[in-house]
């Protein structure tokens, strides 16, 4: 995936940093709510499948927040650091409780029995000893156990994830585009001036402490939106990255409706055991 290194955007468009447009990559990229939904739909199905050897299977559930949630790996909003003022103010570079969840509800994972172990995994793990033709509660494990015949019912595949990679090198080579890095010490002069000593918008991210923001992380979170905005990194770097982007996708452009056709219809399949549960 070489990227010419003079790769140049002219008059790139001014852009706020917390108005990051959608990146020509996304239209490939997995929803959260869909791999959301797939997943809810396994564990409906290993469910069944360890009902059947009077087993009981828990899982946390999704929240229908998730499964219905369009956000995807472009990860606008912290894609390029902190991007919001309002957030800055409140959370400094701490991520908002929204993006954490909430932990209080969150519920351990249940202690499984060793039959639990067996049916659940199969033979997919030599530790658990299950060898072909076992049984638990006089049925015959099937192989990987049920997770496996879960994935074997929804026609689990490991996929290219070619957009998923293209979503990664793009990031990572658009920090290597001299006009990127120009837009860095722009940024990093502006931050000089507040008092700040960073050579890109992702060293702050490395240095946060603590569970809450301190006030001189706050002050600093705001002056690095503010120079953001005043050197337009953003505007930038979204179209250095975009173009980098486009080259990518036009070259794998068949390998990525392959994986889109192919997963759409996983989702479908997902769906619609959900809808039947």
């Amino acid at each position: 995936m070489a990227i010419p290194e003079g790769l140049a955007v002219s008059d790139p468009s001014i852009v706020k940093s917390s108005e990051t447009p959608p990146f020509p990559i996304e239209r490939y990229l997995p929803k959260v709510g869909e791999d959301a939904r797939i997943a809810a739909a396994s564990t409906e199905l290993i469910k069944k499948c360890m009902a059947g050897f009077q087993l009981q299977y828990q899982a946390p559930s999704a929240s229908p927040e998730t499964l219905d949630s369009d956000e995807n790996g472009a990860n606008r909003p912290r894609r390029y650091g902190i991007s919001s003022t309002s957030l800055a103010e409140a959370n400094g570079y701490h991520l908002p409780k929204e993006f954490l969840g909430d932990k209080t509800k969150a519920q351990p994972a249940p202690h499984m029995s060793e039959a639990e172990q067996k049916v659940f995994i199969g033979d997919q793990d030599p530790l658990v000893g299950v060898k072909a033709g076992d049984k638990v509660n006089g049925k015959v494990i099937p192989q990987g156990g049920c997770s496996g015949e879960a994935q074997r019912r929804l026609n689990i595949k490991p996929r290219q994830r070619m957009a998923e990679k293209i979503n990664n090198v793009s990031f990572v080579r658009s920090q290597e585009n001299p006009q990127v890095k120009k837009a860095f010490q722009d940024w990093s002069s502006c931050m000089a001036h507040s008092g700040y000593s960073y050579k890109t918008p992702l060293d702050p991210l490395e240095k946060i402490v603590g569970s809450s923001p301190t006030p001189a992380e706050i002050s600093a979170a705001k002056a690095d939106v503010k120079c953001k905005d005043s050197v337009n990194l953003t505007g930038i770097w979204f179209a250095v990255e975009s173009k980098i982007q486009d080259e990518l996708i036009a070259r794998n452009e068949e390998t990525l409706n392959s994986d889109s056709k192919e997963f759409d219809a996983l989702v479908r399949r997902a769906s619609n055991e959900l809808a039947t549960s």
